[in-house]
């Protein structure tokens, strides 16, 4: 089959050996595949991946040998096309989708993250091997490239579900990427009343005021402190950190009210600095959050099936698997939000 595979930083379209289904596995059919951060991330950083994963005894990953060759991709709706052994209940032609791991008992975890192993390609390929257990059923009416977005949504609803919001409260989301925009989806879908969403980008601010922000910042134009309390009478108790990138935690420290809570979502791949002081003088809660639980993913599809949730204007454009490399390097532009491959 082809697949884009990563081996040390390049990035190229290959033939690869079709997977095949193990027991309580299927071969699936790939319809279309998110770009996401993380795989931005993965393709510049990935040894300080490899080494923060090892830090926070994460064993999941299965990507040590970088030259071997890996195909990452892990947003997806697929179509069933082969049934291992005790698989049988899912008939060739089900649309999927999935938590993105393989169960797999030869790893330490029991696990394996899809699209970060070399062992077992992810979905930026034409198949991709599954786990039964872990399949959902794609909703007849949900289109195949809304369906894609169920992963990044199923972490914006885990963000906003770890903030606790009281009724009252307002919310600051900096960064209006696609997590960003997904946290803002959920928060207007849990009843918050006023969500203020900043970004530097033009065309992402302009995405976030259709998806429902009262009010919008451009903070290289704006002081989002003032512009916060003008517009909802106090600082912000909850601000959600989803840019990523040294120097925001602090800002975030900085805008959030006393006694608030700072919810970081965006990965920061680097070493960051923040003043202890700040958050110990407003007692201060950082909650780090990663992904969902496969019940919030459950959640998340049948928000985007039952149309509660449409993420369908984030998605800015489709590709090619020919045309996956250089939509890469696009997203480093701004004006892309959410780039969904087709691979067949």
């Amino acid at each position: 089959m082809r697949a884009m595979v990563l081996r040390g930083r390049a990035l190229k379209v290959e033939d690869v050996e079709l997977p095949r289904p193990g027991p309580m596995q299927v071969l699936a059919k790939v319809l279309a595949c998110g770009i996401c951060g993380s795989d931005l991330h993965a393709a510049k950083f990935m040894d300080d991946m490899v080494a923060a994963s090892k830090m926070s005894g994460v064993t999941s990953w299965d990507n040590a040998d970088q030259d071997a060759g890996m195909v990452m991709g892990h947003e997806f709706v697929a179509e069933v096309v082969e049934a291992g052994t005790g698989a049988e209940a899912w008939a060739p032609g089900t649309r999927v989708t999935s938590v993105p791991v393989l169960i797999e008992p030869s790893s330490p975890s029991g696990f394996v993250a899809i699209g970060y192993s070399t062992r077992f390609p992810g979905a930026y390929g034409q198949y991709v091997v599954l786990s039964a257990p872990m399949l959902l059923k794609v909703p007849d009416g949900l289109e195949n490239i809304k369906g894609a977005t169920t992963e990044p949504c199923a972490v914006g609803l885990h963000a906003v579900r770890q903030a606790a919001m009281q009724p009252g409260e307002h919310a600051v989301v900096m960064g209006a990427g696609p997590i960003g925009l997904m946290t803002l989806l959920w928060l207007k879908q849990e009843g918050v009343q006023h969500v203020t969403v900043s970004d530097f980008a033009p065309s992402r601010r302009e995405l976030a005021a259709k998806l429902g922000a009262d009010l919008v910042v451009d903070p290289a134009a704006t002081n989002l402190a003032e512009a916060v309390v003008a517009a909802a009478g106090r600082a912000a108790p909850v601000v959600f950190e989803c840019v990523g990138v040294e120097g925001t935690l602090r800002q975030a420290m900085e805008l959030v009210e006393r006694a608030g809570r700072v919810i970081v979502v965006g990965v920061c791949m680097k070493e960051d600095r923040i003043y202890p002081m700040v958050g110990i003088n407003k007692h201060l809660t950082l909650k780090f959050v990663l992904g969902y639980s496969p019940e919030e993913y459950a959640e998340a599809l049948v928000a985007l099936g039952s149309g509660a949730i449409d993420t369908s204007p984030m998605v800015t454009r489709t590709v090619t698997l020919d045309e996956l490399p250089a939509a890469f390097e696009a997203l480093a532009d701004p004006s892309d939000c959410k780039i969904v491959v087709l691979p067949n």
